[in-house]
């Protein structure tokens, strides 16, 4: 598709609408979920593709953002299950 299509180029019948749809994506192992994200639907075959100009937008919000530092943290064992000596073996 081109930046605004008049016509839908997958199907060449429908035309091309904006709406709003979901986008989601991972950034930083964390999931991050636009619920009206800017995009272009045709109205016949369903094709859609997000907004070029709104994804440029967002990907120089995220890049710019300071990105937080992770430290290293310590690994807790895990608790050890109490020894069952005092407690019969049960039979099969």
């Amino acid at each position: 598709m081109s930046a605004h299509p008049k016509f839908c180029p997958r199907c060449s019948i429908g035309h091309i609408r904006r709406k709003r749809l979901p986008y989601v994506m991972v950034v930083e192992d964390q999931l991050v979920n636009i619920p009206r994200f800017p995009a272009l639907v045709c109205d016949v075959c369903h094709a859609y593709m997000f907004d070029p100009v709104a994804l440029s937008r967002l990907e120089a919000s995220l890049s710019a953002r300071p990105r937080p530092v992770k430290t290293p943290r310590a690994r807790r064992a895990a608790p050890l299950a109490p020894a069952a000596t005092d407690k019969p073996l049960e039979s099969f």
